[in-house]
């Protein structure tokens, strides 16, 4: 190869280099516009991301609840380019076990999906749902059939209901369904509150 053709493959290789931040900003844009919709609705979940202090009060099956576990906190954040939201680990006081749990939207089926992952049982959880204008996510695992399996061979299904009321509370209601989902009854409510507030 001439000095000429060098230097010709050296200027081509500038231009090239010199245009990939160009390039990859394009394609850095079109791959944000490919999940749009999923991005907007996961900004609707944006109040959720945060350090919270967290009490919980279980069902006591009558229309009343126990107690309020002494308070620990979680830490909720984005990943994935603001593309799902994760509830870091708590190291529990009380329970024995512990709960992680993600939430993203599929823009394709236009549910958000949310699962939970456990430290005992093993159980992947899958739920599924839409949120509401009221600020009310509702998912259920009905449809991925992901339910408790209790030791007598029973399953058990669950209903979630994150209810956003502002920036710096929101609930979590969480209803069992023996039935496969055609009742409901109340099983643990869990209230959250920013820390810092």
């Amino acid at each position: 190869m001439t000095i000429r053709q060098w230097a010709a493959c050296g200027l081509v290789f500038g231009l090239l280099a010199g245009a990939a931040p160009a390039v990859l900003a394009q394609d850095e844009a079109m791959r944000r516009s490919w999940g749009a919709e999923a991005r907007a609705e996961m900004d609707r979940l944006a109040p959720l991301a945060g350090a919270w202090s967290v009490r919980e009060y279980d069902s006591d099956r009558e229309g009343g609840w126990t107690g309020g576990e002494t308070a620990y906190t979680v830490t909720i954040r984005y990943l994935l380019d603001n593309m799902a939201l994760r509830e870091d680990v708590p190291e529990r006081p009380v329970k024995p076990w512990r709960l992680e749990t993600t939430i993203q939207y599929d823009q394709n089926r236009d549910v958000f999906r949310l699962v939970a992952l456990d430290d005992t049982w093993g159980n992947m959880d899958v739920y599924e749902g839409v949120m509401g204008d009221d600020n009310r996510l509702v998912v259920d695992d009905l449809r991925a059939d992901t339910p408790f399996v209790n030791a007598d061979g029973s399953r058990t299904h669950f209903r979630l209901t994150i209810e956003i009321a502002d920036r710096d509370h929101h609930s979590m209601l969480i209803e069992a369904s023996g039935d496969a989902g055609e009742t409901w009854q109340p099983f643990q409510r869990i209230e959250r509150s920013r820390i810092g507030s």
